[in-house]
C-alpha cells in the first residue's frame, strides 16, 4: 500500500457535498474558517476573496477551490465586494437545504446565473500525523486543463446526483467528493517545489519510496539502516533528508506509525496485547503499554474497551 493511501485510511478521510445550487445576482457570502471545505463552479462565473487579500479573483466554470484546513473567505457575483451581500456561509447552507434560498431570484439577472457546488472534508483530528500538519491552506485547479478532463466528468455526476437525487445518491456524492479531495492533494503534491513538508516528501523520489516501504508493511521494516539501504543512501544522508522533508526523523516516524497500527489492531482484531506489542517492535507488554500511553494519553486496554463499548452500542 502506498503512503498516501495508508495515511488517508488511517485519518478516516470523509468528504461530503452540502449543495449544488443556482445563484443569481446579487449574492455574496462570508465563509468562516471552520472545517476543510471546497467549492466547484459548475456553470457561470463568480468571485473569490481570500482572507488577507485585497483583490478578489474570478472563478469560471470548471474551477475548483479548496481549503483543506479551513480558511475564511468571501464568495459573490461581483468583484465589488463592499457593494455585495455578506450573508454568513452557514446561513446560506441552512437556507438552501431547507428549500429557502437566501438570495433573491430575479429574472432580469438571468445573464448572471451560475451554479455552485459546495462541500466539506473532515478527518480524525485525534490522529497526529505530518500530512495533517502540512495540509495546504488553499488549492485551486481547473477541470479545463486537458489532464484533468476526467475530473470534470466526476463534477458533472456529483452535480446531477445532488440536484436530482435518487436512491443511493448520498453515498455516490460522498465517495466522489473523497475522490475530488484526493485528486486535489495529488495535484498539489505534483506542483510542490518546496524542500520541506509531507506532500513534498511523498513527491520526492528517494523519501517518497522510503515512505511507501514503511506504509507497505511497517511492522516488517528492520530499522533506519534497512530503509537507507533500500533507497541507496548512507544512514546519515538518509536521516538528514528524511527529517528535512517530513519534519521527523525516520526512526520517530516509523515508531509513530507503528503506534497508529497498534491502535488499529487493538480496535479491529482479537490479537492479544503481547502479540500487538511484539508486532509494534516491543519486547514486552509493559514497555509497549508505557510507550502507547505516552503517545495516545490512554492505555491500550482503555482504547480496546472503549471501542468494544462503542461497537456494542452502535
Amino acid at each position: 500500500m502506498d503512503a498516501l493511501t495508508d495515511v488517508l485510511k488511517a485519518i478516516r478521510l470523509n468528504a461530503s457535498t452540502y449543495f449544488c445550487s443556482d445563484f443569481r445576482s446579487p449574492w455574496g457570502m462570508d465563509v468562516g474558517g471552520g472545517a476543510g471545505m471546497f467549492h466547484v463552479v459548475v456553470e457561470g462565473t463568480c468571485w473569490l476573496l481570500l482572507d488577507g487579500e485585497s483583490t478578489p479573483r474570478q472563478l469560471v466554470a470548471g474551477d475548483i477551490v479548496a481549503f483543506p484546513t479551513g480558511g475564511e473567505h468571501w464568495m459573490g457575483d461581483s468583484a465589488d465586494v463592499a457593494a455585495r451581500p455578506h450573508l454568513a456561509g452557514d446561513k446560506v447552507v441552512e437556507g438552501i437545504l431547507s428549500g429557502q434560498h437566501p438570495f433573491p431570484v430575479a429574472e432580469s439577472a438571468a445573464e448572471s446565473d451560475m451554479t455552485l457546488m459546495c462541500g466539506s472534508f473532515t478527518f480524525d483530528s485525534s490522529i497526529s500525523h505530518p500530512l495533517i500538519r502540512d495540509l495546504p491552506c488553499f488549492i485551486q485547479l481547473s477541470t479545463r486543463e486537458s489532464k484533468l478532463g476526467w475530473l470534470d466528468n466526476i463534477v458533472q455526476v456529483m452535480a446531477r446526483e445532488s440536484r436530482s437525487p435518487s436512491p443511493g445518491s448520498e453515498v455516490v456524492i460522498d465517495r466522489l467528493s473523497e475522490i475530488l479531495f484526493i485528486e486535489l492533494l495529488r495535484q498539489d503534491m505534483q506542483s510542490q517545489s518546496a524542500d520541506r513538508g509531507y506532500l513534498s516528501a511523498l513527491n520526492d523520489r528517494v523519501i517518497g519510496h522510503a515512505l511507501n516501504v514503511i506504509h507497505d508493511d511497517a511492522m516488517s521494516v528492520k530499522g533506519v539502516e534497512a530503509l537507507a539501504t533500500e533507497v541507496g543512501l548512507s544512514r546519515s544522508a538518509f536521516t538528514d533528508r528524511f527529517t528535512q522533508l517530513v519534519g521527523q526523523s525516520p526512526k520517530q516516524y516509523l515508531t509513530d506509525w507503528r503506534m497508529h497500527q497498534a491502535k488499529a489492531a487493538l480496535q479491529g482484531s482479537e490479537e492479544s496485547m503481547l502479540e500487538i506489542a511484539e508486532q509494534a517492535g516491543f519486547s514486552s507488554e509493559a514497555a509497549f503499554s508505557k510507550a502507547f500511553k505516552k503517545f495516545f494519553h490512554e492505555t491500550p486496554g482503555a482504547i480496546r474497551r472503549a471501542f468494544a463499548r462503542q461497537r456494542k452500542s452502535g
